[in-house]
């Protein structure tokens, strides 16, 4: 019996010091940060890693992905006192964009039945952001392929029905 209550005060006592990962610590507080525009770019997901691309992108393999243009926007306001650290779920970086609704646009025609300037939105699903490349924060695969040649896409983020930001992605020529 003793030989098995060692362990197991010992196990308790280490769970009753580890640290979680929810704890008030100063290694959670993160800086908050603000929208301020986006960039949208062609990624090719045909090899074993996603990666963006400039040259030719088989339709079938093409994602487009968003880099999030941010910063600090300092106030007006003389505060003398420090409010604290902001804690991981009040403005978490990844969530950064969830507030804005997105639409994808095509700038040429996308095929036979959808001309230039209509909405594919949904032809797109959101990638999870595992599997996209290191500076992209989010991105869109895409499901129907399009005619082959050369398209580009209009990313809109709104506030409602507020257009906040967009962007274009360079023209890129699906096989």
């Amino acid at each position: 019996m003793r030989k098995i209550l060692l362990p197991v005060a010992i196990i308790i006592a280490m769970a009753g010091c580890s640290k979680e990962a929810d704890s008030d610590s100063w290694a959670d507080p993160v800086v908050p940060v603000s929208l301020l525009g986006i960039e949208a770019v062609n990624i090719d997901n045909s090899g074993e890693q996603p990666q963006v691309s400039a040259s030719p992108v088989k339709k079938e393999a093409y994602m487009l992905g968003i880099k999030w243009i941010t910063g600090y926007e300092l106030s007006d306001d003389d505060d003398m006192f420090i409010t604290g650290p902001v804690r991981k779920g009040e403005n978490q970086y990844g969530s950064l964009a969830s507030r804005y609704s997105k639409a994808i646009k095509c700038n040429d025609r996308f095929s036979a039945a959808v001309a230039a300037g209509k909405y594919v939105s949904k032809f797109f699903k959101e990638a999870d952001s595992d599997y996209l490349p290191a500076d992209i924060d989010e991105g869109f695969v895409l499901l129907v392929a399009p005619d082959p040649g050369q398209h580009s896409f209009r990313v809109e983020y709104y506030d409602g029905q507020t257009l906040m930001f967009f962007h274009d992605t360079p023209p890129v020529n699906f096989y």
